[in-house]
C-alpha cells in the first residue's frame, strides 16, 4: 500500500457507530458531518495517525475553557528487533527503546487522538464501544476515560511477565553454575532495566489522572450526562494504577535483593575457587621445598668432581645415597603432613 493512501485519518460517529477513514487532510475534508447530529450534540471521535515524526515524551493534562489535552506515554509500539542473547536470557516480551505518545484532545461533543501506526489501543476502544450496550454513557469525555483505562491496562501483562522472570531467577541464582553466572547477571539486569522503564511510564499518569478527574468535577458540558459515573470509574481506573505501581515497587525490591545475593554468591564461588588455588600452590611449594635442594645436591655431583664410592666396583654406595634422599623426602613428607600443610 502506498503511503498516500494509508488511512492516516478515522471518523466514528458515536450514534450511528458508523466509521469513515481518509488518507489525506483534502480526502478528510470531503466528508460530511451528519447536520442533525450535530444539532443533538452527538460526539465524535476522530483518530490522526502519524501526525508528527517527533513526539513530546511529557506526560501532562492541560486544562482550557472549552477543551483539554491530555499525553500519555504508552506501549502501545514494541521494539520488536532486539539481541539475541537477550531474548536467549529471557522469556518476556523486549522492553520499549523509544516512548509513544498518545495524545487526546477533548472538546465539548467530539475527541481527536493523536496515535502512532499500529496502535492497539485507539482498535480495542473501537472495539469496547461497538460492544456498548448502553450509548447513553457515550461522550467525548468518556472515550478519554477509556482510552487512559486501556493504556493502564496494557502495563499489567508486562509486570506480571517481569513477575514470573524474577521468581525464575530467583530459583536458579544459588544453583547456577560458575558458567552460568554471565548470563545470569545479563538476566537481572534486564529484568531491572524492563522494571525501571514501567515503573517511570507509569509515573506521571497519577497526575494526568488526578487532573482528568478534577476537570470532570467542574465542568458542566453534559449536565445529562452521569458525569458521577465517570468519576467512579476514574477512581477504579487510579486504584488500578496504584496497584500496579505498587507492585512494581514491589519487584524492584525483590530484583534489588536478587542482585545482592548473586554478587554475595558470586563472591562465596571466587573465595572457594581462591582456597582450591591457594591449596594446589602451597602443595607445590612444599614438593618444590623438598625437592629442590635435592636437585641441587645432585648437580654438584654431576660436575667434574670425586663422587663417593666412585672407586669401588659394587652398587653399596649408590644405592645408600639413593637410600638417604628418599629418607629425606619420607621425612619431609611426614613432617608437612603432622602440621597439616600436605
Amino acid at each position: 500500500m502506498r503511503p498516500d493512501t494509508i488511512p492516516r485519518f478515522t471518523l466514528l460517529s458515536l450514534h450511528s457507530r458508523e466509521l469513515q477513514k481518509a488518507s489525506s487532510w483534502e480526502e478528510m475534508g470531503s466528508i460530511e458531518f451528519n447536520g442533525e447530529e450535530q444539532a443533538r450534540g452527538e460526539t465524535w471521535w476522530l483518530d490522526v495517525c502519524d501526525a508528527a515524526e517527533q513526539d513530546e515524551p511529557r506526560q501532562k493534562i492541560e486544562t482550557f475553557p472549552s477543551y483539554y489535552l491530555i499525553s500519555v506515554r504508552t506501549l502501545s509500539t514494541i521494539a520488536d528487533k532486539y539481541t539475541k542473547e537477550t531474548a536467549e536470557y529471557t522469556a518476556q516480551s523486549p522492553t520499549p527503546t523509544h516512548p509513544s505518545m498518545l495524545y487526546i484532545l477533548v472538546f465539548r461533543y467530539g475527541t481527536v487522538t493523536f496515535s502512532t501506526s499500529g496502535c492497539e489501543h485507539v482498535s480495542r476502544v473501537r472495539s469496547r464501544i461497538s460492544r456498548l450496550y448502553d450509548p447513553s454513557v457515550l461522550s467525548s469525555d468518556w472515550i478519554c476515560y477509556a482510552l487512559l483505562d486501556d493504556v493502564i491496562d496494557s502495563f499489567q501483562p508486562h509486570m506480571q511477565s517481569a513477575s514470573r522472570e524474577s521468581e525464575s531467577i530467583q530459583d536458579e541464582i544459588f544453583i547456577a553454575r560458575d558458567d552460568d553466572m554471565t548470563p545470569l547477571m545479563l538476566r537481572i539486569y534486564t529484568i531491572r532495566k524492563r522494571i525501571n522503564h514501567l515503573t517511570h511510564s507509569l509515573s506521571g499518569k497519577s497526575d494526568v489522572l488526578n487532573g482528568f478527574v478534577k476537570r470532570c468535577q467542574t465542568k458542566a458540558w453534559h449536565p445529562a450526562l452521569p458525569e458521577g459515573d465517570l468519576i467512579v470509574y476514574l477512581s477504579d481506573v487510579q486504584d488500578h494504577l496504584i496497584t500496579i505501581l505498587g507492585e512494581l515497587a514491589h519487584l524492584d525490591e525483590i530484583t534489588s535483593r536478587l542482585q545482592s545475593n548473586f554478587l554475595a554468591q558470586t563472591s562465596v564461588n571466587n573465595m572457594r575457587l581462591s582456597v582450591r588455588l591457594n591449596s594446589g600452590l602451597s602443595k607445590v611449594t612444599i614438593l618444590a621445598t623438598i625437592f629442590v635442594p635435592l636437585h641441587m645436591v645432585t648437580g654438584l655431583f654431576g660436575m667434574n668432581v670425586t663422587v663417593p664410592g666412585q672407586e669401588v666396583e659394587s652398587l653399596a654406595w649408590f644405592f645408600g645415597i639413593v637410600g638417604v634422599f628418599v629418607a629425606i623426602i619420607l621425612a619431609a613428607c611426614l613432617v608437612f603432613v603432622r602440621l597439616k600443610l600436605l
